[in-house]
């Protein structure tokens, strides 16, 4: 790559000079034309005159110089939106906050105004429960002594129909045993005249049985058959 040559401003007049020295150099076929012309071809395109160079930088400034003017006039604009972007977002947030306090001065006064009916209210509601504690003390007491009553009248009544279980257990009892011996003496009874009646039974099929023996002994034997006169 090519190395990039410095620019340095020459005066005119000194350009001027030099090529007409090369000028008459090579008129008079000196050899040191061939090397001032080559110096010169070399060189020429690089040497500039401080006009030139002036008007150069004049153009090129020229167009710095209107870029960064577009450029500051479209930062200024962006900075004009956003300052008033935020002058909008502030006069909203003054308005907010202005809202906000009224909100929080009204919270204040409704948390006073709790605070002093809960006040109110603890004190009633020590006096009611005293009221309460007082009322409760006297019903438990009233409802124990009805229960304590019912459960002793509860406990005679069953006393005393365990008492009257008991005598008719007993009596029952009783009865059961007397029943008992009457069984027992009427089935001896019915054992007793069950036995008799066999006996009587036995005697009168014995008299039967006589009867007929001495009935069949007292009839006459029949003739036997063929017997000859």
């Amino acid at each position: 790559m090519e190395k990039e040559k410095a620019i340095q401003c020459v005066p005119v007049e000194l350009i001027d000079r030099l090529k007409a020295l090369a000028a008459r150099l090579w008129s008079e076929k000196n050899p040191v034309s061939v090397h001032l012309n080559a110096v010169l071809e070399e060189f020429g395109p690089d040497l500039k005159s401080l006009g030139q160079i002036i008007n150069d930088y004049e153009t090129e400034y020229a167009g710095r110089a209107a870029k960064h003017r577009e450029d500051c006039a479209r930062g200024e604009a962006r900075l004009r939106k956003e300052i008033e972007d935020l002058k909008a977002r502030l006069a909203g947030s003054e308005a907010a906050r202005a809202e906000a306090l009224k909100r929080i001065e009204e919270l204040r006064a409704a948390l006073s105004e709790r605070e002093d009916a809960l006040g109110a209210l603890k004190v009633k509601t020590s006096e009611t429960e005293g009221d309460l504690n007082s009322r409760y003390v006297a019903k438990m007491q009233e409802l124990y002594e009805k229960v304590n009553r019912k459960e002793l009248d509860m406990l005679a009544r069953w006393e005393e129909k365990n008492k009257s279980l008991e005598t008719r257990s007993q009596e029952f009892e009783a009865q059961q045993a007397t029943r008992g011996k009457q069984l027992k003496l009427r089935e001896r009874a019915l054992e007793e005249e069950f036995n008799a009646r066999k006996a009587e039974l036995i005697r009168t099929f014995d008299r039967i049985r006589e009867g007929l023996e001495a009935r069949e002994r007292a009839l006459p034997q029949a003739p036997a058959k063929g017997g000859g006169l």
